[in-house]
């Protein structure tokens, strides 16, 4: 069995341990991800809530519902404010900051980048991983703009 992937906040009061499988990296750059994480967007993977366990710290991860959001939650170490692995409402897979690793999860890059179109203006997305205005399912585009051919590619590419 593979060793478990490991992670923890900044200050370490909060761990946990990841077996099993874990989808792949993506980013998301609306608004409310770019102010949990501070940053462009707020990268993410997901793994079955089976696969998760907490090591230490659950009781300190506290819980913010954002007003009127229809329950977009972030949740965050009580005592450094780094962002915390949440389960969906489902409670059927994790979402986990991928900042917050402390081992390596194979993957390489982000597989996708959601809510293009609310992307900060000073933001470039230089890779080729496919860019979706919205949410998945909703329409390819590439910096924001609606791609002609339908596809997320670079032009050129």
């Amino acid at each position: 069995m593979p060793k478990p992937i490991t992670g923890s906040c900044l200050c370490g009061a909060v761990a946990f341990a990841i077996e099993g499988k874990i989808g792949p990296a993506g980013q998301c750059h609306c608004s409310k991800c770019r102010k949990v994480s501070g940053t462009d967007g707020n990268a993410v993977f997901y793994t079955a809530v089976g696969g998760f366990r907490w090591l230490r710290g659950e009781a300190d991860v506290a819980r913010f519902v954002v007003p009127e959001s229809d329950g977009w939650t972030s949740s965050f170490c009580r005592t450094c404010g780094s962002p915390a692995p949440h389960a969906d409402p489902g409670g059927k897979i994790y979402f986990v900051p991928a900042g917050l690793l402390d081992d390596d999860p194979g993957f390489r890059g982000y597989a996708t980048h959601i809510f293009v179109e609310s992307k900060a203006p000073w933001v470039c997305i230089t890779d080729d991983a496919p860019q979706y205005a919205e949410g998945f399912g909703s329409p390819l585009v590439r910096d924001g703009k609606p791609r002609a051919d339908g596809t997320a590619g670079r032009s050129g590419a």
